[in-house]
């Protein structure tokens, strides 16, 4: 049953990866030439945040069930329900900017939203990297 659980655990971290490339597609949005191809863009990385807050999901379950199991150090564990959270946080907002930039099919509310899609996308990214690190070395807490 162990596998089972540390697959689906590692199947979400690698679809969570997407949190580590989306800054550096957020900032392509602006570059494309009209608000149409920046609408199509945005719902398609708009899509992928749900895949990614789906992946989160899976894997604070699946890593639940295998901190039971394992001898790790209460403060790894705390400090991954943290950074776990605030993903799940960042991306909640990441994703309301990026549905209330998507209200309009021709791309005119973009603009006013893409600062803060960018902003909240580095910080999910800078999360997502210190939640690798942290789960790559669980004994440094030891």
């Amino acid at each position: 049953m162990s596998q089972v659980f540390l697959y689906l655990h590692v199947l979400g971290a690698a679809l969570m990866g997407f949190y580590l490339a989306l800054p550096f597609l957020a900032a392509r949005v602006e570059a494309l030439p009209n608000g149409s191809a920046q609408h199509g863009f945005l719902s398609v990385l708009f899509s992928l945040n749900r895949a990614g807050q789906l992946a989160l999901i899976i894997a604070f379950i699946s890593g639940g069930y295998l901190v039971g199991k394992g001898g790790y150090p209460a403060i790894w564990w705390i400090l991954a329900i943290v950074l776990l959270l605030a993903i799940g946080a960042v991306s909640g907002i990441l994703g309301g900017k990026m549905r209330k930039a998507l209200s309009d099919a021709s791309g005119s509310s973009i603009k006013a939203q893409i600062g803060a899609i960018r902003t909240l996308s580095s910080v999910a990214g800078i999360l997502y990297f210190l939640v690798i690190t942290l789960m790559l070395f669980p004994n440094v807490f030891a």
